[in-house]
């Protein structure tokens, strides 16, 4: 008995010791990104090798030694977070966001490589601040985003594409859009629509995308060869994680409204200035009192938004997958301008072994757009007809029922007259009445998708296959009435177009890894891809309808008189072979090289093939023995230079091949001859150079690049003798150069945290210059002009002296000199110690460089807020440094029969008069506002500081969430937010993005513009 009893005591005291010597501590680590749990945290009992990892959910279970006083919680991506134990046997973690180490593993084309490695030019942007915002595409709120990416949203209509500009324009004739990658897939980014803007971009829908990667410099995009002269954007959509399925319900609602509208006269004003305008120059008067209408209430509206999102992800070891369907509905505040999208994913990765490894990207989306006639100086044109109808007169006319009930005509020629004695000029139509009755519709439906294989060969050396499709099937309808508007000439007009685009891309790499003596880390890629895009379409046109019945249904046989069809064929592709290495000696020196052959069908055999070499080196100099700071952990420093091309040539399909082509002639079908050979054309070639550096000074970490682009062999028109026969008089040559050069700069930090409140920021910046180096000659519009010397599209026309305040005559400069209009076409000279002196005469005005169109600097500034549950994001945008031709405000300042800006009240009515409007005087538009080229009276600064989005959101906590629905809501966030709440400009116009053009050569050119939207919205998060 004494033995038991000894031995109960030893054991009692054995484990009493065991328990003073450690104790078990659980818990789950998640973070506001990631509230369901963080698999893979690293936990480690501080001063100990004691730790354990977190399971697929988050949680985990860790026996501390006697002495362990505090876990140390540590991620990448993440700060490192200790956690004191106190008499805690429960420890729930959340992990804040480290934004010096978000996107460690960059995609870079071909394959992934760790940010620290990196030597080129890339810019990461995380999804996750922009994925819940109201757009209509994912490439709308890039804008701002990374530094040297530019990202215009020109108009208001929903469905037209932004323009994207990497480092700026690259190409004068040819594409100057980047290229765009998603899951490794290129796609076609053409707008198939023939009756409405359609960007195949929003044929994407944003919450399927985990992030963006935009390769900048030579060396990141060497690897893409022929069409990497206007950078990549590679895009990595969702996909899933092993652990319990997890769904993700994101929904928001709210509208749409015009940022601003168009200062025009009321009623009664414009009784006076258009009655002004006829007695000055000895007319009648024609305006009479009638009422006061604003015409934009007639084409504005505030629209309604409402997107849905659903994912379901999860899966094995083996097996993972991501599933989602999402829908967005929106209205434009245009009226009758609205997008719907219908967008399926599905993604599948499987391990069928150890070393074979399959899986897929599959997303139908099915995409309405319906549109309007906007023209710039169409008489239906939306925003032209509502900022010139008559203001005196009602939209509608409760009588007039052969028009439904609207102020129109009796012979449906124009907008009813009123109490007038004319109508509008050039006999508008009723815009109301426009917008009920005619329809425009755009349907695409696209298929997006690849399917892979992998299989490691033997340890490191891996090989992949992957299929890609990109389809689209773009189907169009237009219908115009007959009585009144564009139908009206034709007896009523309908037109349908079915444009499809089909491409598919086969991509076979090796891929090997390894480290040789601890020290030597090798990544090398070799491949080759294969390509071919077919594009097709055909349409059918019916006028003289014989019922309205029929009209709105489809193209019917024998609804109509006179029918039209017609349609075109095109076809590329082409071949590439491809290597890149990775070497890294113990992480100091760094060292990427890759070169790739290209062979495409636009060019002869003889000129067909390029190669395009790059490379890149880094030295990490706070690896250096030498280098000691307290202050800066990382510094590394990185030089670039490579040879890339554009494959985006003008010409056609084979603009190389000369021969014949279809001919329509009075004789009846035949054929012509259509293109003159021209085996000599090549490629565009750019030259790019880029030094850069990056670096982390305590808690910031710094970014800064110097770039430089040489284009070279850029395809242009020159021009030939008439007599040699060769259609257009002119001919493609690589006869064009210029030059792009910048400065590129980014912090990030966490500025601030303190308890439960945090504050981090990301700012951006970029500086950049372009100039034309070589031409054939002047390339010149209406509004702009390019020349050697100077940068790409610069405003040109001609230069305004002001009023004479003497007589109220407009004044312009003829070269050095100052002439002033008398009457309708004369030139006199201005004396300024005479100014009523007109007896002299002048020469006319001649044209001026009035002013730069690209923007010389641009950026964001982002920041985010925590406070206990609560987050908040502010992100402002800036851009300048050019100037914009405000031809919206020159028409507006009109001297017809028409409605106008409300500044034509401040015009010259006495003599000494000081004012920028001259005297009135009806039907002398040409000559007093200088119509047919830029004018510097009404060209203005385009720069901005523009606050972009502000969001807030509330997370509810776990603890409540739990209680509430026993655990069935993982996670649950409310937001509201605002787009385009606020801007700061001098700009008088709507807004100064506004911009009538997207290419290269005809550029900033505000002109009847539809107003940029602002988006109200709220919504909500949920995880089940």
């Amino acid at each position: 008995m004494k033995k038991v009893l000894l031995t109960l005591a030893f054991i009692a005291m054995t484990a009493a010791s065991l328990f003073a010597q450690s104790r078990t501590i659980s818990g789950k680590v998640t973070s506001a990104e990631e509230p369901n749990g963080i698999p893979g945290v690293n936990v480690l009992v501080k001063g100990t090798t004691v730790g354990t990892v977190t399971d697929f959910d988050g949680n985990y279970s860790l026996s501390v030694p006697e002495g362990g006083s505090t876990l140390v919680f540590s991620f990448v991506g993440f700060f490192t977070q200790e956690v004191a134990i106190g008499n805690n046997s429960v420890l729930n973690v959340e992990m804040r966001a480290d934004v010096k180490t978000l996107g460690e593993v960059v995609v870079t084309g071909y394959g992934t490589q760790e940010r620290r490695d990196i030597t080129g030019s890339v810019a990461s942007i995380n999804n996750t601040a922009i994925e819940n915002l109201v757009a209509p595409s994912f490439d709308t709120q890039l804008a701002g985003r990374a530094p040297g990416v530019s990202v215009t949203v020109p108009n208001g209509i929903l469905g037209s594409r932004p323009i994207i500009r990497i480092r700026g324009v690259n190409s004068l004739s040819g594409g100057a859009d980047p290229l765009i990658v998603i899951d490794g897939v290129p796609i076609v980014d053409s707008d198939r629509s023939a009756v409405v803007a359609s960007n195949p971009l929003a044929n994407i829908n944003p919450a399927d995308i985990e992030s963006y990667e935009v390769l900048k410099d030579g060396s990141a995009t060497a690897i893409f060869g022929s069409r990497a002269a206007n950078g990549v954007i590679l895009i990595t959509t969702k996909r899933g994680k092993a652990g319990k399925a997890q769904v993700n319900y994101n929904v928001s609602t709210g509208f749409n409204e015009a940022v601003d509208q168009f200062s025009l006269l009321t009623g009664d004003q414009f009784v006076e200035i258009a009655n002004e305008k006829r007695t000055n120059a000895g007319q009648s008067p024609l305006a009479n009192q009638g009422v006061n209408t604003n015409w934009q209430d007639a084409v504005l509206r505030r629209g309604t938004t409402q997107q849905h999102n659903l994912s379901i992800s999860g899966g094995s070891e083996n097996t993972k997958y991501f599933f989602s369907a999402g829908f967005t509905d929106q209205q434009s505040v245009v009226k009758n301008n609205d997008l719907k999208r219908y967008a399926f994913r599905s993604n599948i990765d499987h391990s069928i072994s150890k070393k074979v490894r399959i899986g897929k990207s599959l997303s139908y989306t099915y995409t309405e757009i319906t549109g309007l006639n906007n023209g710039a100086n169409s008489l239906s044109g939306a925003i032209y007809n509502a900022t010139r109808a008559l203001p005196n007169v009602p939209i509608f006319d409760p009588n007039n029922t052969a028009f439904g009930g609207y102020n129109i005509t009796a012979n449906g020629a124009t907008t009813g007259f009123g109490a007038n004695l004319a109508g509008p000029d050039n006999n508008i139509p009723n815009i109301a009445y426009v917008l009920e009755n005619n329809f425009y519709r755009g349907r695409n439906h696209r298929v997006l998708g690849n399917a892979y294989a992998e299989v490691d060969i033997v340890q490191g050396l891996t090989a992949r296959t992957q299929v890609g499709i990109d389809l689209t099937m773009a189907d169009d309808f237009q219908t115009l009435d007959p009585r009144h508007g564009d139908g009206r000439s034709s007896n009523g007009n309908v037109y349908q177009a079915f444009n499809p685009v089909f491409r598919w891309n086969w991509q076979n790499t090796l891929n090997y890894q390894t480290v040789i003596a601890e020290d030597h880390n090798l990544n090398a890629t070799v491949g080759v891809e294969y390509q071919y895009t077919n594009f097709y379409n055909f349409f059918a046109q019916g006028t003289d309808f014989s019922d309205e019945f029929f009209r709105f249904r489809n193209l019917i046989s024998g609804s109509y008189n006179n029918q039209f069809s017609g349609g075109g064929f095109s076809e590329n592709g082409f071949d590439s072979y491809f290597a890149r290495v990775n070497y890294s000696f113990r992480g100091k020196y760094l060292l990427s090289f890759a070169v790739r052959n290209d062979g495409i069908s636009q060019l002869a055999p003889e000129n067909r093939r390029g190669t395009f070499p790059g490379g890149s080196i880094g030295w990490r100099i706070s690896d250096e023995a030498f280098f000691n700071s307290n202050l800066i952990s990382d510094f590394k420093a990185r030089v670039s230079y490579a040879e890339v091309g554009n494959v985006s040539l003008p010409g056609g399909a084979f603009p190389y091949a000369g021969g014949f082509g279809p001919v329509l002639a009075a004789a009846g079908a035949g054929i012509g001859y259509s293109n003159v050979a021209n085996v000599g054309l090549q490629w565009e070639t750019s030259k790019k150079f880029n030094v850069g550096m990056d670096m982390t000074i305590g808690s910031v970490t710094l970014s800064a690049d110097y770039f430089k682009n040489n284009v070279d062999g850029m395809v242009l028109n020159a021009p030939t003798a008439p007599s040699l026969g060769i259609p257009g008089n002119t001919i493609s040559q690589n006869v064009g150069a210029m030059v792009n050069q910048g400065v590129e700069f980014r912090a990030m930090s966490q500025v601030l945290s303190k308890g439960k409140f945090t504050w981090s920021t990301d700012f951006n910046f970029t500086w950049l210059k372009n100039e034309v180096t070589n031409l054939v000659q002047p390339l010149t519009g209406t509004y702009n002009r390019t020349v050697v010397g100077g940068p790409i599209a610069q405003l040109y026309g001609f230069k305004w002296a002001g009023v004479n305040p003497a007589n109220g005559n407009a004044m312009y400069f003829s070269g050095d000199n100052i002439v002033q209009l008398v009457g309708a076409s004369s030139w006199r000279a201005f004396d300024p110690a005479n100014p009523g002196e007109t007896a002299t005469p002048g020469t006319a005005p001649t044209q001026f460089f009035l002013g730069n169109t690209l923007p010389r600097y641009s950026g964001g500034w982002s920041n985010t807020f925590n406070y206990g549950n609560w987050d908040a994001e502010i992100f402002i945008r800036y851009s300048g440094g050019n100037y914009i031709m405000n031809e919206s405000k020159r028409g507006l300042m009109g001297l017809g029969f028409s409605n106008n800006h409300s500044e034509i009240l401040n015009r010259w009515t006495e003599s000494g008069q000081v004012t920028d409007v001259p005297r009135l005087y009806s039907g002398r538009d040409a000559n007093t506002w200088q119509t047919s080229a830029s004018n510097s009276r009404f060209i203005e600064k385009g720069d901005f500081v523009r606050v972009q989005n502000i969001v807030v959101g509330y997370r509810i906590p776990s603890a409540t969430l739990n209680t509430a629905f026993n655990g069935a809501i993982r996670t649950a966030r409310f937001f509201a937010q605002v787009q385009n709440p606020l801007i700061f400009t001098k700009y008088s116009g709507i807004d100064p993005e506004s911009n009538q053009y997207s290419g290269q050569l005809n550029f900033g050119v505000d002109w009847n513009v539809a107003p940029i939207i602002r988006t109200w919205s709220v919504g909500l998060n949920v995880g089940f």
